[in-house]
């Protein structure tokens, strides 16, 4: 938390009003409200009061508050990354296995994920993979390897790498995706993470900020009503840069299907998004 207190050579502010000031820092400790990771609730964090340049009548009074606030959402969507790795003798060799894993994996999404999902007789949605779009190629690479030893560099041979990714709607299949792709891919697939999205996110940051609009004006009134203050306008509003508290699953290497019989489970989670704002408002004495 910040609290500065700033005045000009000619502001007339005297000593009598800066022992308000740190007195009302002090109520500011106690009657500022907090803010807990995943309640939601709102906070003001950060607060500066300055006061102006000489004015008719009485001289303006800047004060500046920091709110912040957090909502949270549930995951309603996940995206799988992985790339496919082939080293051979020949690049044509390695193009050749690379695409032949490539188009397994293709062809076991085209046959699982559906293009909306199925529901049970009691109208529930069953463990469906539902994709809108399907795979998606972040890039490709097809280079030679090399090593070196003490009688210099010795060629390995020619690697393929194919980047892919892929997102579905729903997260109750996003641990049989996991297996899906590693079980289509074999020891060629290396799963780069597993991610959780959420498409409430710009309402849920548009409510959060709210919050902290409201947690910031709230403290305004706190520290103008104990030092005999009043409020006369918002000078600037300035809404700083929202953030989200992700789940991902991490990176790993290739596993084989054999050596992972036992389902993948996945637990989503929620996400939790805050906002901050920073809110400047004049004031005058009552």
């Amino acid at each position: 938390m910040r609290f500065v207190v700033r005045s000009s050579a000619n502001s007339g502010i005297s000593g009598t009003v800066l022992v308000a000031v740190l007195a009302a820092f002090g109520a500011l400790l106690l009657l500022a409200p907090t803010s807990s990771a995943g309640g939601g609730g709102p906070s003001a964090d950060s607060l500066q009061l300055a006061t102006g340049g000489p004015a008719p009548g009485n001289a303006a009074t800047i004060l500046t508050v920091q709110g912040t606030a957090s909502r949270s959402a549930s995951y309603d969507g996940a995206v799988a990354r992985f790339s496919v790795r082939v080293l051979r003798d020949s690049i044509l060799a390695a193009v050749s296995d690379g695409n032949s894993a490539v188009a397994s994996i293709a062809a076991a999404v085209d046959a699982r994920c559906t293009a909306a999902a199925m529901s049970d007789a009691d109208g529930s949605t069953t463990d469906a993979c539902v994709s809108p779009r399907g795979l998606q190629t972040l890039g490709i690479r097809i280079e030679e390897e090399f090593d070196y030893t003490d009688q210099g560099r010795i060629s390995e041979g020619f690697l393929y790498e194919n980047r892919l990714s892929i997102a579905i709607e729903g997260t109750e299949f996003a641990g049989g995706l996991v297996d899906l792709v590693i079980g289509a891919g074999g020891d060629s697939v290396r799963f780069e993470g597993l991610g959780f999205t959420t498409s409430q996110r710009a309402e849920i940051e548009r409510l959060a900020l709210l919050d902290a609009i409201d947690s910031a004006r709230l403290t305004a009134r706190t520290i103008a009503d104990h030092m005999g203050y009043q409020i006369v306008r918002i000078v600037e509003v300035n809404p700083r840069e929202s953030y989200q508290v992700e789940l991902d699953s991490g990176r790993g290497e290739a596993i084989p299907a054999a050596a992972a019989p036992a389902p993948t489970r996945v637990f989503a989670g929620q996400a939790v998004i805050t906002s901050r704002v920073s809110l400047t408002f004049e004031l005058r004495p009552r």
